[in-house]
């Protein structure tokens, strides 16, 4: 489902009734989090991902941010959109961590009548729910707005994007929501009145570049990157030398990475859309 002004309300309401599991989860990844909270939180995901075999690919495709793929033996391993831009990246790292850890989740309790959500769009709620609040975490975003001196909104919401590397819409979600709970109705008119605005990437380079912020955040990576796959059927190889499958699929994964660093370079040559 988009989200858009009208259906915010019901997000945000979704939001409030999954708080409770979600704030479970989080408990559960922050255990595997110790070895790395020396990390930035956005480099922290990318070890749990890591250790599935990431992929990152430049898929020229502006509506896709990532995924979770099962390979042979049923494997899922994380795949994530290096064209899309670096603070939409690190909103994927989340979403996609819930998913995988999800699936973890349930087989532990797989005798204990854990509840498996069908629903498709609930399901993408709780993992984009879940990515927001681990980037938040316990900071108070909407504290820090109020602390920016800008009589703008967009320009408040630009600081809030660099500051916490969270994507627009999601800083939105978390100030409307915050704004909600205590009864704003100010900023929550605010909020919905900029809620469905549409800006490029060259808008916020611009205005990111005006207010002195580091752009880098919001431009594309372009990294292709399929290391931990390769190696990983390299192992196989060793151990089997005689299995064709293992051959195979590594020649397949090797053009892939040939095709997508061809992509790469044409992406980093055209470069402009969306960032929500």
């Amino acid at each position: 489902m988009r989200i858009t002004s009208e259906n915010l309300d019901e997000t945000v309401q979704r939001n409030e009734e999954i708080h409770k599991e979600i704030q479970q989860h989080i408990m559960l990844i922050e255990r595997r989090l110790i070895k790395w909270k020396f990390l930035p939180i956005e480099e922290q995901a990318l070890a749990i991902l890591r250790e599935h075999n990431l992929i990152e690919l430049p898929i020229p495709d502006t509506n896709w941010g990532g995924a979770i793929r099962k390979f042979h033996g049923n494997k899922a391993v994380p795949i994530i959109n290096t064209a899309q831009p670096r603070i939409y990246q690190y909103f994927i790292y989340w979403h996609e961590i819930y998913h995988l850890t999800e699936q973890e989740e349930i087989s532990l309790h797989h005798d204990q009548n854990y509840e498996i959500i069908t629903e498709f769009d609930l399901n993408e709620r709780k993992a984009d729910y879940f990515a927001s609040q681990m980037i938040f975490g316990q900071s108070d975003l909407l504290d820090y707005f109020y602390s920016l001196t800008f009589e703008d909104f967009n320009v408040k919401v630009a600081h809030c994007m660099k500051s916490f590397k969270a994507p627009y819409k999601a800083v939105l979600i978390q100030l409307y929501q915050t704004a909600k709970r205590s009864q704003n109705d100010y900023l929550q008119k605010e909020v919905k009145k900029h809620f469905d605005s549409r800006y490029s990437l060259s808008d916020w380079k611009k205005l990111f570049k005006d207010l002195a912020l580091d752009d880098n955040l919001i431009q594309p990576s372009y990294v292709t990157n399929l290391n931990s796959i390769i190696n990983a059927i390299g192992n196989q190889l060793k151990k089997h030398p005689d299995v064709e499958l293992y051959r195979d699929n590594l020649k397949v994964v090797k053009e892939w990475e040939a095709q997508y660093k061809n992509v790469q370079t044409g992406l980093k040559e055209r470069s402009d859309g969306e960032l929500s």
